[in-house]
């Protein structure tokens, strides 16, 4: 009976590395091919950056109304020599989105020598006067661009407010009450419509004070429910309307509690008129 040898088995190298030197090979074959076709790409982009071909012949603007197409390309830094290859999209949307005026900016490349601008300019929806001058407010409550001499001036103005680092400042908080309240104006009644509102001061205390255009009698709104109150008010003001009273009223408070404990409590509404008593 033979026996077997003792002692450490030696495998050949032969044996299993075959499949390690093929993925060697295939990495380096696929490393050669990157490398080489980078260096393509960056030698043809290089090509075409300075191709006359691309060379921008048209910038199409859209959306300008405040603002001007030659502005718009000024701001850009868009010139006739820059290569659409060159462009630098997010960099032309910041720097455009950085004005006052503009929103929103969508840059895009026409093949092959065209630049596509679409703005979206801030619409005023109101004015902010304010110790340094009369600002205009979009819709969201953003502080956007001061009034110039020849600017259309014919919105409600909010008073009584400190605002500092203006323009484009978005505060929401303070100025979400009335612009709450003119939103509701400018789809509501006829006996209330935006256009007659003059102005909408804060008090010290948060409180709203509305003035109307056509009489400038203090209208005392108070704080929340400006759904509820808009539509009291509307109701109460086309009541003296009809019955011819409203050139004599001096005030009217929306906040007007006739009794403490009422259920319905703050949601009456009393009318001054001169030389006459309260109306409830």
């Amino acid at each position: 009976m033979k026996r077997k040898k003792k002692g450490l088995k030696v495998y050949r190298a032969h044996d299993h590395s075959w499949f390690g030197d093929q993925l060697l090979k295939v990495i380096s074959v696929l490393f050669g091919i990157l490398f080489v076709g980078g260096i393509i790409a960056v030698i043809a982009y290089q090509g075409l950056s300075r191709s006359v071909f691309f060379q921008v012949e048209v910038v199409d603007v859209k959306g300008c109304s405040r603002t001007t197409p030659q502005e718009i390309l000024s701001w850009s830094g868009l010139d006739v020599k820059t290569n659409l290859w060159k462009v630098r999209i997010g960099k032309i949307r910041k720097a455009l989105e950085s004005h006052h005026w503009i929103a929103t900016a969508v840059v895009k490349r026409n093949w092959p020598n065209k630049l596509a601008i679409t703005i979206k300019e801030r619409k005023p929806f109101a004015l902010l006067s304010v110790k340094e001058g009369l600002y205009y407010i979009d819709r969201e409550g953003v502080i956007y661009a001061e009034v110039q001499p020849a600017d259309d001036k014919d919105f409600p103005v909010i008073t009584g407010l400190e605002i500092s680092n203006l323009p484009t400042v978005r505060e929401e908080g303070q100025l979400k009450e009335p612009l709450d309240f003119i939103m509701h104006a400018e789809k509501g009644t006829v006996s209330l419509p935006k256009q007659n509102i003059s102005e909408i001061h804060i008090t010290p205390k948060g409180d709203m004070v509305l003035f109307m255009a056509d009489h400038a009698f203090p209208i005392y709104l108070g704080r929340g429910e400006m759904r509820k109150k808009y539509s009291r008010l509307s109701t109460v003001l086309s009541w003296l309307y009809r019955k011819e009273k409203y050139d004599i009223a001096s005030s009217i408070d929306a906040n007007y509690v006739i009794d403490n404990e009422a259920p319905d409590n703050g949601s009456q509404v009393l009318v001054h008129l001169r030389d006459f008593k309260p109306v409830h």
